[in-house]
């Protein structure tokens, strides 16, 4: 078979420069993000649920980032225990996984290792240098002593793994009957060197944390340094990168795969948005995560002199000015909240011509949430929490707009705007659920809920308001989408 080779480095350039200027690729949601998260860490700081949030984030980044490299498959309930409870190998079940138990569990520990030798590093405040990423290197692939290699014949053979040095021999990869070419190793030395020299120019610079770990991640994996383990390696920088600026690792699932492999394809042919938009999409996620945190404690006995300690750290701020300066998300939602009933008001006429055309019955309108109403709706609310992974607060805020539709069956398109996690930190989302209706003659109406989101719409009283309100439309414009494609298939 014909192979076809792609150059994923440059020998006329080698890594380049961030293309675009940099504040055009950000996500402006990612400061308030950063911002949140270190007020809640401050007020939790000392908890028990502090440290297993941590713990936990650091044992699915251990799983997950082996399980993109292929290097093992472990069935998801087996992984969610090993997340809650930790690596032990009695977890690893018959069948669970692909290789043997042992191998599995020396991984996993060697890769949780190095990401806490991350958080190390970052707390120790030292700068990014080549010798520490062959240090990092090392220790990821600690329990690993050989590789897959292809002989002259092309076949498949086992050899020595070089750990924390630079590559010997080309690693060129052939997927598809296409030959990927990297970084010879003969210039690995120097373009690491650059590498290193550019990103702490623009740590100088002040580039996001967003940005800068997607082109860290990106340009360390053209150059591909090492024999194996370069995947690894690149999340662990990019984490670097996330956590030194206040923000989660980057955890990337299996789930992300399709989607990963998609940012990484563009950003090789020059477009670094998508991987940019990726990262603030993994941030999100476990953003929503953390909210929980609270609503835990509150749920759960702590120490009292660590919840004494969270008291006074957060009364530093005085509570009405604090309060005061959440609550602007709230402002935020009722503009957020009329922006999406004018467009469902323009959207209803045209849905309601085609309801027409299925049933003399065929109508849309769009009505939403009054203060006497706005309780409407909370199991399907709980219910899309649920599915989304996150904690629904509608005490603190809650409203919502539904585009309404009627033809043999009844339908609505709900956008309902609440708080996440508890207490109230200045977060809101706005959740989407498409919910259908049927009832036949003495038979109890029966309700199918559909998320139309792969995540809800976070948004914060830090945020500047027209960025806000672009983020939003964009990601309405999707659900709509979403929706409407539902509908049709429904008809």
């Amino acid at each position: 078979m014909n192979t076809i080779s792609q150059k994923i480095w440059n020998p006329d350039t080698g890594i380049t420069e961030i293309d675009t200027p940099w504040q055009t690729l950000g996500a402006s949601e990612i400061e308030s993000i950063k911002k949140i998260w270190a007020e809640q860490q401050e007020r939790m700081k000392g908890t028990r649920q502090l440290t297993e949030f941590t713990e936990r984030s650091s044992r699915e980044w251990a799983i997950e980032t082996g399980i993109l490299e292929n290097l093992y498959q472990i069935d998801r309930g087996i992984t969610q225990t090993l997340i809650e409870r930790g690596f032990q190998a009695e977890f690893l079940t018959s069948g669970s996984t692909n290789k043997p138990t042992s191998y599995v569990i020396n991984l996993l520990r060697a890769q949780q290792d190095a990401l806490e030798g991350v958080f190390d590093f970052v707390s120790q405040r030292r700068e990014l240098s080549s010798s520490y990423i062959k240090e990092l290197h090392a220790a990821l692939v600690r329990s690993q002593d050989h590789t897959d290699a292809q002989d002259s014949h092309g076949n498949l053979i086992e050899i020595p793994l070089i750990k924390g040095d630079w590559k010997t021999q080309p690693n060129y990869p052939t997927r598809k009957g296409v030959i990927f070419a990297y970084c010879p190793p003969e210039q690995v030395a120097s373009e690491m060197d650059r590498l290193v020299a550019m990103h702490q120019a623009h740590m100088r610079d002040g580039v996001a944390p967003e940005v800068e770990a997607a082109w860290l991640h990106h340009r360390f994996s053209q150059i591909h340094p090492f024999q194996d383990g370069n995947g690894r390696v690149c999340r662990a920088l990019a984490s670097l990168v996330l956590v030194r600026a206040g923000l989660f690792p980057l955890i990337v699932t299996r789930d992300d795969r399709d989607k990963y492999l998609d940012a990484l394809e563009a950003a090789d042919k020059g477009n670094l948005k998508l991987l940019v938009d990726l990262f603030a999409a993994l941030q999100r996620v476990q953003f929503r995560k953390a909210t929980a945190l609270s609503e835990n404690i509150l749920a759960a006995q702590v120490d009292r002199s660590s919840v004494l300690a969270g008291l006074m750290r957060a009364a530093e701020k005085t509570r009405e000015g604090r309060e005061k300066e959440q609550q602007r998300v709230f402002e935020y939602a009722k503009l957020l909240e009329d922006d999406t009933a004018s467009d469902l008001d323009g959207l209803a006429p045209s849905i309601q011509q085609v309801l027409l055309r299925v049933s003399l019955r065929g109508s849309a309108f769009v009505n939403r949430s009054t203060p006497e109403n706005s309780h409407f709706y909370r199991g399907q609310i709980i219910e899309n929490a649920n599915i989304l992974n996150y904690f629904a607060d509608t005490f603190s805020y809650r409203s919502w707009i539904c585009l309404n539709m009627v033809w043999e069956r009844k339908a609505r398109l709900a956008f309902a705007f609440h708080g996440i996690g508890r207490p109230f930190s200045g977060s809101l989302v706005c959740a989407p659920f498409l919910e259908f209706r049927d009832n036949d003659d003495d038979e109890p109406v029966r309700s199918t809920l559909l998320p139309v989101a792969d995540e809800p719409f976070v948004f914060f009283y830090t945020e500047d308001i027209e960025p806000l309100k672009e983020r939003f439309r964009v990601w309405r414009e999707q659900v709509v989408a979403v929706s409407l494609k539902q509908l049709s298939e429904s008809l």
